[in-house]
């Protein structure tokens, strides 16, 4: 009962602090931060499959990401202002997440038409 109590004082606490109305100057828009997060998401679970130790695989994850960041033309600093402003605000959040789940399902969709039939 402690633990429900706790959940929900601090659910009330967090939904009723009031937000930064205001928008940070050269943040990047939903859609690329969306597309940039799915791209980020695939390739920590492909490093994830690789089953490296925690060191090894952080070494990777930091090089592909800094390869992320130049495929989508961004930076790290202004995606970290970027997504913690969305974070704050919940319209684009939901937005973003959106937009990754209708991307993966489309490729899941595509992936699987390419294969045929008989080897399904």
């Amino acid at each position: 009962m402690k633990k429900v109590f706790l959940i929900l004082a601090i659910s009330l606490c967090t939904f009723c602090t009031k937000r930064n109305t205001k928008i940070p100057k050269n943040i990047y828009p939903v859609e690329q931060v969306a597309i940039f997060l799915k791209d980020l998401y695939l390739m920590e679970q492909k490093i994830k499959d690789l089953k490296l130790d925690d060191d090894s695989s952080k070494i990777i994850f930091d090089h592909y990401e800094n390869q992320l960041y130049e495929k989508h033309h961004m930076n790290d600093s202004t995606y970290r202002i970027s997504f913690e402003y969305y974070m704050d605000d919940i319209t684009s959040l939901s937005k973003i997440y959106e937009i990754i789940a209708d991307s993966l399902s489309l490729e899941e969709r595509l992936a699987t038409k390419t294969i045929p039939d008989e080897d399904r």
